[in-house]
C-alpha cells in the first residue's frame, strides 16, 4: 500500500512539473512570444541565422515539439523553403535542451518565494506583468514538482521490486569500456516510447533527471533515455504533417533524420573509449566539472545537440537533397495552403495570412469587376473569355470569404492579445467589401448584356466621361492592392484622393447625362442603364475606400 502512496505522489510530483513547464511557456510567449516567432520567417535566409533563431524560440516557448510544429505550418504554407526549415529545426533542438539545464540546478530555496511573487503579479491587468507572473510561478511550480518527484522516487529506490525495473535496461559499460548493444537499443527504446506517449521530450527529460537525482539511474542509462526521447519527439512534427504539402513533410522527415543520425554518430563514438568508459562521457564529467549527476544528465544533452548540430551543418543541402529523393513531389505545382490551422496558435503570423488571402481575393474580385467593366466596347479575346467565367470566379470568391471567415472564427477561439482582437473584425469587414466587389461583376455584366440585347448605345460624350472615370477607378484598386502588400501613407493618401474624384466625376456624368436625355441626345433606356452603371462604379470605389480606410489596421 505504501508503494502505491508513493507512486502516486510521484505521479502528483510529475503533474506539477509538467504544469509549471507549460505555465512557464505560456507567460514566457505572453511576454516575447510573437515578436521571438517572428524571427522564424524573418531570420532564416542563412542557415547559422536560422539556427540561431531556431533555438532562440524553442528556449522561449520550452518546446521543440512546438517550433518544429510551427515549422511545419510556415513550410505547409509557403512561407519557409525546405533548407530554411532544416536550419531552424537544428537551432530547436539545441533550444530544447535550456529546460534540462534549468532543471539541473538545485534551487529549491526560492520555490516558495518564486511561486508567492509568481501569483501576486498574475493579479495585475497589465499583460506585461501578467505574463511575467505566469512566468515565475510556473518556474515555482516546475521546481516544486522537480522536488516532489527527487523526494518520492528516493523513498521508492529503496524498493528492490521497483529498482529492478531498471536494471532490464541499465547500461553499465564491460570490461572492454564499451556499453552493450542489446542495452543501449533497449534503454533508447524506451526513451522514445516514453516521450511518444508524453508527446514532450522536455518532459521526459525532467523525469529522467529526477531518476537520476534519486539514484535509480547511471549517467549512461540516462544519456541513452535521452537521446531516445531525442528522436521519440519527432512524431509531434510527422503526426503534424500527414495532412501538410510534400515540402512539409519532407521538413517531417529531416527533422526525424537529424534525431537518429545524431544518434547513430553519438553510439559511434561509444566504440572510442578511455579509462574503462566511452571518450563522450569523460567530455561530460570535463564539461560538468565533477558536478552532480542531474548537471551531467543535462550537460550530456546539450553537447549530444549542439555536436550533432555542428557535424550536420555542412551537410544541410544534402540532407534536403535526400528528404526531396525519399518524398518527391508529384504534382507539377506545390499546393500551398495559406490559411494553415497549425498557423492559428501563432495569432500574428495567422493574421499576417489572412491579410495575404484577402489581397488574393481582392485581386480576383477587381479582375472580374474590371472585366466587367471593359465589356462596353473595349474589350479582347482574352477579357471576353474571362466574363464567360464570371460566374464560377464570384463561387471562387464566395468561397474564400467563407474559408477566412471559418479560419479568423477559429483564431479567436485562441489567447489574443486586445490588438489582435481588434484586427479580427476589421478584417472580416474587409473580407465582405472584397465579396461585394466580386457580386457588383455580375451586375455590371448585367448592365452591358442589357445594351447589347437591346441594342442600345452610349453617347460619345457619356463614352468619355465612362472611360476616364472607370481609368480612376482602375487606380485607386491598384492603390487598394498596393496598401494590402504593405504600401505607405502616400499611397493611402492617394487612394482616398480617387474615391472622392470618382464620386465628384460621377455625380457631375450623371447631372451632364440627365441633361443630354432632356435635350434627346441620348435614349432614354440607354440613359438609366448609364445611371445605373454609374451607380455601380460608386459602389465599387465606396467598397475599394472601405478597406483602404482600415488597412492601417491590419497592414
Amino acid at each position: 500500500m505504501e508503494f502505491f502512496s508513493l507512486l502516486l505522489r510521484v505521479l502528483g510530483g510529475l503533474a506539477i512539473f509538467v504544469y509549471g513547464m507549460k505555465m512557464m511557456g505560456d507567460g514566457l510567449h505572453a511576454v516575447a512570444g510573437e515578436k521571438m516567432r517572428s524571427i522564424l520567417r524573418l531570420f532564416s535566409a542563412n542557415r547559422f541565422v536560422a539556427i540561431l533563431s531556431g533555438a532562440a524560440v524553442t528556449a522561449v516557448i520550452q518546446s521543440s515539439s512546438a517550433s518544429t510544429v510551427m515549422v511545419i505550418g510556415f513550410v505547409n504554407a509557403g512561407l519557409l523553403t525546405l533548407v530554411q526549415s532544416i536550419g531552424i529545426i537544428f537551432g530547436a533542438n539545441i533550444g530544447t535542451t535550456i529546460t534540462a539545464q534549468l532543471v539541473a540546478f538545485d534551487i529549491q530555496g526560492i520555490v516558495m518565494p518564486a511561486l508567492i511573487a509568481g501569483l501576486l503579479m498574475t493579479f495585475f491587468k497589465k499583460p506585461n506583468v501578467n505574463g511575467w507572473g505566469l512566468t515565475i510561478l510556473g518556474f515555482g511550480l516546475l521546481f516544486l514538482g522537480m522536488g516532489m518527484m527527487g523526494d518520492e522516487l528516493k523513498e521508492l529506490g529503496k524498493n528492490e521490486s521497483f529498482r529492478s525495473m531498471f536494471s532490464l535496461f541499465e547500461c553499465i559499460p564491460g570490461e572492454s569500456g564499451r556499453i552493450p548493444i542489446g542495452q543501449l537499443l533497449g534503454a533508447l527504446s524506451v526513451g522514445l516510447i516514453a516521450t511518444v506517449i508524453i508527446q514532450s521530450s522536455s518532459a521526459c527529460t525532467g523525469i529522467i533527471l529526477a531518476l537520476g537525482a534519486s539514484g535509480l539511474l547511471n549517467l549512461y542509462t540516462a544519456v541513452a533515455l535521452v537521446i531516445g526521447s531525442n528522436i521519440g519527439t519527432t512524431i509531434t512534427a510527422q503526426l503534424a504533417a500527414i495532412t501538410a504539402n510534400r515540402v512539409a513533410k519532407q521538413a517531417a522527415l529531416a527533422h526525424t533524420l537529424f534525431n537518429v543520425c545524431g544518434a547513430a554518430f553519438l553510439f559511434a563514438t561509444f566504440l572510442f573509449t578511455s579509462g574503462g568508459e566511452p571518450v563522450f562521457f569523460k567530455l561530460v564529467r570535463h564539461f560538468s566539472a565533477n558536478g552532480e549527476l542531474p548537471r551531467q544528465i543535462a550537460n550530456a544533452h546539450t553537447l549530444f545537440n549542439f555536436i550533432t548540430t555542428l557535424i550536420l551543418v555542412p551537410f544541410i543541402g544534402p540532407l534536403a537533397m535526400l528528404c526531396e529523393k525519399a518524398l518527391p513531389i508529384r504534382e507539377s505545382k506545390i499546393k500551398y495552403r495559406r490559411l494553415e490551422p497549425l498557423l492559428l496558435d501563432t495569432p500574428d503570423v495567422a493574421l499576417h495570412q489572412v491579410s495575404t488571402s484577402l489581397r488574393k481575393m481582392l485581386g480576383k474580385a477587381w479582375r472580374s469587376a474590371n472585366c466587367a467593366f471593359k465589356l462596353y466596347d473595349r474589350t479582347d479575346t482574352i477579357n471576353l473569355e474571362l466574363s464567360e467565367s464570371l460566374d464560377e470566379i464570384e463561387k471562387e470568391i464566395d468561397e474564400r470569404q467563407n474559408d477566412i471567415a471559418t479560419y479568423l472564427a477559429q483564431l479567436m477561439e485562441k489567447p489574443l492579445t486586445h490588438e489582435q482582437a481588434g484586427r479580427i473584425p476589421i478584417l472580416l469587414h474587409c473580407v465582405n467589401d472584397a465579396e461585394r466587389i466580386g457580386d457588383h461583376a455580375l451586375i455590371i455584366r448585367n448592365i452591358f448584356t442589357s445594351f447589347v440585347t437591346g441594342e442600345k448605345a452610349l453617347s460619345r460624350e457619356a463614352n468619355e466621361d465612362y472611360i476616364k472615370i472607370h481609368s480612376k477607378l482602375i487606380r485607386q484598386a491598384q492603390a487598394t492592392l498596393s496598401l494590402l502588400a504593405g504600401a505607405g501613407d502616400s499611397v493611402r493618401r492617394a487612394s482616398m484622393s480617387l474615391r472622392d474624384e470618382i464620386l465628384v466625376s460621377s455625380i457631375l456624368c450623371e447631372q451632364n447625362h440627365l441633361t443630354r436625355m432632356r435635350e434627346k441626345r441620348c435614349s432614354s433606356d440607354s440613359g438609366i442603364l448609364y445611371i445605373e452603371l454609374l451607380g455601380e462604379i460608386r459602389k465599387v470605389s465606396r467598397h475599394l475606400a472601405n478597406i483602404t480606410e482600415r488597412c492601417s489596421s491590419f497592414g
